[in-house]
């Protein structure tokens, strides 16, 4: 018999850890820690230190445990790595693993990393997924994984179709197709995946009324901005890598420099080392202040030099801010900033998540009349029935096993 359990709840838009059990063999996917902000008017406090789960084998008590696959690098997916065992395997994409050490070693290195954090040298020992792994079956305990890179705000992100028991369970972690990377991605889940017994589909975009940009349109709108202001301040995540492609191309093409930090560098050369695309292969030179102007890339740490970017180069510049806009109404700096630099706080992101027309098509490649579908990172379920699919969709909480 084959089960699936979740010890987080698998709804909510931020943290998950689903367990997969078959003949007393346990393989766990993700380690996802809770997210401050969530959509839909929900909140919660913020708490860096979550507690351990308590998950028996896996993060307490004797290991009992096949392996844990993560998907990729964002917290939600991540953050609770800290706690596993250390005798429990870790699987991740090389990429993943790198991103997570560069980070953790930077928290470190400032003194920012709680002594007792056990995530380095967790990431330290993990089994890592590289470009020929991907597509490939590969065995753990009574399992069979399938790592399959897909595109995300995370670069090398992975969904993982996982065989055990004569069933066939997909896991799409979180996934979009309007990325740069995304143009295969229905010619991948028809080559790879088909049809599936059970289908773990986030459905973040499902209820509401964000403007999706693909990173071409992204990449377009930046252009325009970089056109009209001489200075331009970049505020998104220093690890959605194609955000950042999307932003030098515009600097570029308007010959500005764009301006990068040594961390983001580190980042960015971790992704081109692990790429066979020359896109993803930039020279980011660090440079002095450029005629035609500059684009600098910031995080949501240096707020305070954006406030001081104003008030000497205000009305030359502007800000294009890249991250979730429900962010602006939650942090009180983050809105002051957005209120002091008016109409030339330019909100342009591309979201990492499946749009309506990318969910119904990769429920129409992977269900059929048989598939149960468990709906993940969605505000309700019903948003998920109202889809144009064939299949069961099945609402699961924490605490909740289904058996297959």
């Amino acid at each position: 018999m084959v089960e699936i359990f979740f010890h987080k709840e698998p709804e909510r838009i931020g943290g998950g850890i689903t367990e997969i059990k078959y003949n007393n063999h346990r393989l766990i996917i993700d380690m996802g820690a809770e997210l401050q902000f969530e959509p839909f008017g929900r909140t919660f406090p913020a708490d860096v230190n979550e507690l351990n789960p308590q998950i028996a084998g896996v993060t307490c008590g004797t290991p009992d445990c096949d392996g844990v696959l993560i998907s990729h690098y964002h917290e939600d997916h991540i953050g609770l790595l800290r706690y596993l065992l250390p005798e429990v395997p870790v699987y991740m994409s090389k990429v993943c693993r790198d991103i997570s050490l560069a980070t953790k070693n930077r928290l470190k290195n400032a003194g920012h990393l709680d002594p007792s954090d056990n995530s380095i040298a967790c990431l330290e020992r993990a089994n890592v997924f590289t470009l020929a792994d991907f597509g490939r079956d590969m065995e753990i305990g009574p399992f069979t994984v399938r790592p399959l890179r897909i595109d995300h705000s995370a670069f090398d992100a992975l969904a993982y179709l996982i065989t055990v028991g004569g069933k066939r369970i997909f896991f799409t972690g979180d996934f979009r197709s309007h990325g740069y990377t995304g143009k295969k991605f229905f010619q991948l889940l028809n080559y790879y995946v088909g049809k599936v017994d059970v289908l773990l589909i986030e459905g973040t975009m499902l209820g509401r009324d964000d403007k999706e940009f693909s990173e071409w349109e992204l990449c377009k709108e930046m252009q325009e901005v970089c056109a009209k202001y001489k200075y331009v301040l970049y505020l998104g995540s220093s690890t959605n890598i194609d955000s950042i492609l999307s932003m030098s191309n515009a600097a570029y093409y308007t010959d500005k420099k764009l301006c990068l930090d040594a961390y983001q560098k580190d980042i960015l050369q971790i992704v081109a080392e692990n790429s066979s695309s020359e896109f993803y292969k930039k020279d980011f030179d660090s440079t002095d202040f450029h005629k035609n102007g500059l684009v600098i890339a910031m995080r949501m740490s240096q707020l305070g030099f954006a406030k001081k970017f104003y008030e000497k180069y205000g009305n030359e510049s502007a800000i294009i801010y890249s991250l979730w806009e429900g962010y602006v109404e939650r942090d009180a700096e983050l809105k002051a900033l957005s209120e002091l630099w008016g109409d030339r706080f330019i909100p342009l992101h591309s979201g990492g998540h499946a749009s309506i027309d990318t969910l119904e098509r990769t429920l129409s490649i992977c269900a059929d009349e048989r598939t149960t579908i468990i709906p993940m990172h969605v505000n309700a379920v019903e948003d998920f029935r109202n889809l144009s699919t064939k299949g069961n969709v099945v609402a699961m909480h924490k605490g909740w096993s289904l058996e297959i």
